[in-house]
């Protein structure tokens, strides 16, 4: 694959850092259920919070839309793979809603210390409008903590963006800000497209 010879954040194809040699590997194994008249959903286990966080209805979806991890969620976001972990969103069945989540994540390799190594906390807070009597449109701002990289936390923000400017043609924007891991200092990504139905 590239990524042996192309240095990135992201993996350039996707979809080799899913195949394995004739293992089997559980992804995700949880449980969801709703409370208070369906206004609180929590979802607990081995979970991929990228299902719940940064989503984009026209850059969310390594099969059907992008095959580059860099254009399925933000790089910025700095998950290392699925963990044990628990999403709570609070959904009063209006034109908004939040989401809390936290999460371990790491290389399934490394043998940690306790629960409490390679934490991540996320926070999500999504509109969803219909501006200028345009079809819907969703607008999102998240926030990342985690010490994956070791003592201390690192922080990060970013926007996700899809608006549908007609039947079949919806815009999508990211961008992220941030530390990620152990690479020193901030990161900046930022993407945008058009997605046709």
């Amino acid at each position: 694959p590239p990524e042996q010879e192309i240095d990135a954040l992201n993996l350039i194809n996707g979809q080799t850092a899913r195949l394995s040699n004739n293992q089997l590997s559980v992804r995700e194994a949880w449980l969801r259920t709703e409370l208070a008249q369906q206004r609180l959903g929590l979802t607990i286990g081995r979970i991929d919070v990228t299902s719940h966080f940064d989503r984009n209805m026209g850059a969310n979806d390594e099969t059907t839309q992008f095959i580059s991890d860099a254009l399925v969620n933000n790089p910025v976001l700095g998950l290392g793979s699925n963990g044990f972990g628990i999403v709570a969103v609070v959904d009063p069945h209006k034109s908004w809603n939040f989401k809390f989540g936290v999460q371990q994540s790491t290389d399934p390799n490394i043998l940690l210390g306790s629960l409490a190594d390679s934490m991540y906390r996320l926070a999500e807070f999504e509109y969803i409008a219909r501006p200028f009597g345009l079809p819907g449109g969703h607008y999102r701002i998240w926030s990342r903590s985690d010490n994956s990289g070791g003592p201390g936390y690192r922080d990060a923000y970013g926007v996700s963006l899809d608006q549908k400017v007609g039947e079949s043609i919806t815009l999508f924007m990211r961008y992220g800000d941030g530390e990620v891991g152990d690479i020193p200092g901030d990161l900046s990504f930022y993407s945008a497209g058009v997605q046709f139905g």
